[in-house]
């Protein structure tokens, strides 16, 4: 296979590997354990509230409350380790994307570069082994990323809700 048809080749098999690191959300789950925080503020502002008050239905209410509080803290316990989780797997997956690319640089570089180079074999082989080397890169940049993602997912189906 000529020298430029390898380089092409290499560089469609690194686009379509680029295309696996897709674009992440970092604050996706950043504003859940936020608003289980604003129901359990409320929830306390009405147990502020009926502290006064006396009866049994203020005294089951208040019990209600203390319980409902007490789920809800575990809930924004277990929401603030979601967001802290995805928000390490969207910082990851940037900088693999980020990886990639450079990557994909490399290749268009070296196509763009072959007009100028020598028509050697040592040339060749240079060529060669640069094009290896980005691709070895480019498939631990997606072991990484399922070890990663296998991670994660086991981390989530650990999740206490």
């Amino acid at each position: 296979m000529p020298l430029p048809d390898l380089v092409r080749n290499v560089g469609d098999v690194l686009s379509r590997a680029d295309t696996l690191f897709g674009a992440a959300d970092p604050h996706a789950a950043a504003a859940s354990a936020d608003r289980l925080t604003d129901v359990t503020d409320a929830i306390r502002s009405g147990q502020e509230q009926a502290a006064s008050m006396t009866g049994n239905a203020i005294t089951g209410y208040a019990d209600f409350a203390q319980g409902s509080r007490e789920a809800l803290d575990h809930l924004s316990g277990v929401e603030s380790d979601l967001g802290r989780r995805l928000q390490d797997a969207a910082e990851s997956l940037s900088a693999a994307s980020a990886a990639s690319h450079s990557a994909l640089d490399v290749v268009s570089s070296a196509s763009d570069a072959l007009e100028q180079l020598t028509d050697t074999p040592a040339t060749e082989m240079a060529v060669i082994r640069a094009l290896r080397a980005q691709v070895g890169h480019e498939l631990e940049l997606i072991r990484t990323q399922q070890a990663l993602a296998e991670q994660l997912g086991a981390q989530l189906r650990g999740l206490g809700y």
